[in-house]
């Protein structure tokens, strides 16, 4: 069983707005205008609703849980080591699971290597800061 009573609660919170953050950076001044030419839409196109916002945080919530808790769960215990798991975590199944979704129905593999590439910096940072915290 998983130990809750192990996880950093204020960690996970602070991992959830760095992908919150991290996010507005990449697919705003970063990347915004790659990405928007890669599926083919404008800004104006865009839903801007709230709940894509918090349904967003969510699921960065979830994420950052699961992954405060491998971390714990491999006994990574610096910077590097908790980078390292985190990293592998995420080619091994969030890389690979989302690049099957893009082969069969999703967005063409460009778009994925520019998601693929800020959810691996997330992870890189999050695992080593989950490890040395």
């Amino acid at each position: 069983m998983f130990p809750f009573s192990d996880v950093n609660w204020i960690a996970v919170l602070l991992g959830t707005v760095l992908s919150m953050a991290l996010g507005a950076l990449w697919y705003g001044p970063l990347f915004g205008q790659l990405w928007l030419k890669l599926i083919g839409k404008t800004e104006d196109e865009l839903e801007s609703e709230p709940i894509i916002y918090l349904k967003t945080a969510l699921a960065a919530f979830i994420a950052m849980l699961f992954l405060n808790l491998a971390i714990v769960a491999f006994g990574a215990n610096g910077f590097i080591s908790g980078a390292l798991v985190a990293g592998l975590l995420f080619i091994g199944f969030g890389g690979a699971a989302t690049f099957v979704y893009t082969t069969f129905e999703g967005p063409s593999e460009k778009v994925w290597l520019l998601f693929g590439a800020y959810q691996l910096v997330l992870y890189l940072i999050m695992g080593g800061v989950y490890a040395i915290w």
